[in-house]
């Protein structure tokens, strides 16, 4: 009984530990460019912040935030501000591809995509558009340490049941139930911070 117990209790530590191997806890931020749709207003000044967890080392869930301001240059009272909230499913890219062990730890890259909510509130006045939205992109990093990871951002949204342009008007200048697609591109450079980390962990992610 007695040798029973301890093989089950060695079972248990030995699993919690596994488990623990990949307990990756991350934040980020980053800075850079947002590129939107119609009319087509490119502005630096886009921000992001989140949060990731890694369930296993391919797979994580990652929560995060994203704003960016649109103005137009010919006439500085049209513009929006752009807010983004969602849920990413993160998926170690380069994991798959064998990136950090051709790169000696040094490198790696982080694939991500899920849904998420959007506000675009006009700057003139014309109001608020609560939006739908789908995001996918791509995660580049550079390792500094075990903590601490240099990442460049480039990511794709989709905006849907979006009712006016990125100028803050209607399309064609007069309201409209139909709503369309809109899209915007954030390309950001930031870094990202690891807590939680078993040190033991030989592997990256």
């Amino acid at each position: 009984m007695v040798r029973k117990i301890t093989l089950f209790l060695l079972f248990i530590s030995f699993s919690v530990s596994a488990q623990r191997k990949f307990d990756q806890y991350s934040i980020e931020a980053g800075f850079g460019l947002g590129m939107s749709g119609s009319p087509g207003i490119t502005q630096f000044g886009h921000f992001d912040v989140g949060f990731r967890y890694m369930v296993d080392e391919s797979w994580g869930i990652k929560f995060d935030y994203g704003q960016d301001k649109f103005r137009t240059g010919s006439n500085p009272e049209l513009g929006t501000d752009y807010s983004r909230y969602s849920v990413q499913a993160v998926h170690n890219l380069g994991r798959t591809l064998a990136i950090p062990y051709a790169t000696n730890n040094y490198f790696n890259m982080l694939a991500h995509g899920g849904l998420g909510y959007s506000s675009l509130k006009s700057i003139n006045g014309s109001g608020t558009d609560n939006i739908g939205n789908v995001i996918v992109g791509v995660t580049p990093q550079l390792y500094l340490s075990e903590d601490f990871a240099l990442m460049l951002d480039l990511s794709f949204i989709m905006n849907f049941s979006q009712h006016y342009d990125f100028d803050g008007t209607y399309p064609k200048g007069k309201p409209s139930n139909n709503a369309f697609m809109g899209t915007i591109f954030n390309a950001s450079f930031g870094l990202t911070y690891y807590f939680g980390r078993n040190k033991n962990a030989p592997d990256w992610d």
